[in-house]
């Protein structure tokens, strides 16, 4: 009895763990968030701006020192013996800068706008991902469908050649006919296999574009049936204006973003350099003790401490300060030119997906009406055909062209929903 549950809960086992693990787009994002190295490698330069910048602002903070110097002391003083003694010394130092007209918070200030530079990059690493996962899953659903295209032509084939071999024996059709049906039955049987050489190809892609493998490979992708030719009524609809599609860009685009905090970086070492023709002011105390020898403490003092103000100040640096100072106002315009193109980029981005989507929801409806007449083109060709009324070339031409419109459609379905994902893409949505 003991051994019969066992083996009941093993098969139970068993069969949960190969019913492949259904995942929706969703999960798929998901997924390549938590896993895809692009995603981490532009993590990881946010975070080496955010040690940057802290180690940045360590210039407004006081410095700490200390030294500890042992061994031996040579003294030699005019008419007197040389002297040998041991000696030990400690010192402590501390500088606090006090100001340096702007050069410390310019640095600061540009540290911060790499920092919210590189955390827009990866917000927009992020949103290139989502956009090439969707692509990648719609690809695949296409290809399912394409799939079942073939299935249908490859049965379509069967029949034809069923057909063509009764009539042969009938003696109503010739020989060539039941070849030719032979020929295109392993041709619909050519297209079907490629056709899932091609799924197993855009599961790989997805699955480098994921950076994982999930469930081990033993998964399937969530999709609805599709009602061909039916199929238009489906599909979401944009009444967004064009307008107002690129102003929503401009402001939720993370490539603009990050270009206008390069600009507020360039500003600030601007700043930066203007600094060194200004002096620098700093605060500094030291104090220093030391044992030394009897014979030699007249000599040395052994306690020791000073407070002093610094003013350092070039006063001359053979041009190098102006230089850099025209070099930094040249990056500002440099930054600033970045963000114009940018943002003419993002509008001929949503301009192109916007015809994108039009285009091919337009498609859609087309290609369903031209699927519906294919497919009654083809039903009066078997007549003509089965009534002798026509041959068989005529009624090869009507089943493909019905077959081919199909396939035209399912590629119209899906290119529409890539172009919708486009679309959010490029307003940042």
């Amino acid at each position: 009895m003991y051994l019969r549950s066992l083996f009941i809960m093993l098969l139970l086992f068993t069969a949960i763990q190969a019913t492949p693990h259904t995942l929706t787009v969703d999960a798929l994002i998901k997924i390549a968030l938590e896993h895809s190295p692009d995603i981490d490698i532009s993590r990881f330069d946010f975070e080496g701006a955010q040690q940057r910048a802290k180690y940045t602002e360590g210039f407004y903070l006081p410095r700490l020192d200390a030294a500890l110097n042992g061994g031996k002391q040579r003294a030699e003083l005019k008419n007197h013996t040389t002297n040998y003694s041991d000696m030990l010394a400690g010192s402590l130092g501390v500088s606090q800068l006090l100001y340096d007209f702007g050069k410390t918070s310019g640095r600061i200030s540009g540290a911060h706008a790499e920092t919210l530079a590189l955390q827009a990059q990866m917000q927009q690493v992020i949103s290139d991902k989502i956009l090439e996962v969707k692509q990648r899953y719609y690809d695949i659903l296409k290809t399912k469908s394409i799939i079942e295209v073939e299935r249908k032509n490859v049965k379509l084939q069967e029949e034809q050649l069923h057909r063509a071999q009764r009539y042969l024996a009938s003696g109503i059709k010739t020989i060539i006919d039941v070849s030719d049906a032979k020929v295109r039955l392993e041709q619909a049987r050519l297209d079907l296999e490629n056709a899932r050489y091609e799924l197993e190809e855009q599961r790989a892609r997805l699955e480098e574009t994921l950076g994982y493998v999930p469930y081990n490979g033993n998964y399937i992708l969530y999709s609805r049936k599709l009602s061909l030719p039916k199929v238009s009524k489906t599909l979401p609809r944009v009444k967004t204006s064009l307008y107002r599609l690129q102003s929503f860009a401009y402001d939720h685009r993370y490539v603009l973003q990050s270009s206008r905090h390069i600009v507020s970086g360039a500003k600030a070492n601007v700043k930066a350099e203007k600094g060194d023709y200004a002096p620098t002011i700093t605060l500094n105390g030291q104090y220093s003790r030391q044992h030394v020898d009897d014979t030699v403490l007249a000599l040395s003092p052994e306690e020791q401490g000073q407070v002093t103000v610094t003013m350092n100040w070039n006063l001359f640096s053979g041009f190098q300060t102006d230089a850099s100072v025209e070099e930094a106002k040249i990056n500002v315009l440099k930054a600033s030119s970045q963000v114009q193109s940018v943002k003419l980029a993002i509008k001929r981005q949503v301009l192109e997906a916007h015809i994108s989507l039009r285009r091919n929801g337009n498609n859609v409806k087309l290609s369903e009406g031209i699927a519906h007449a294919s497919h009654q083109k083809f039903i009066q060709a078997q007549k003509r055909y089965e009534n002798d009324l026509s041959d068989y070339i005529e009624l090869q031409d009507a089943q493909q062209g019905y077959i081919r419109s199909l396939s035209d459609l399912v590629n119209a379905y899906y290119d529409y929903f890539i172009a919708l994902a486009q679309l959010d893409h490029a307003i940042g949505r």
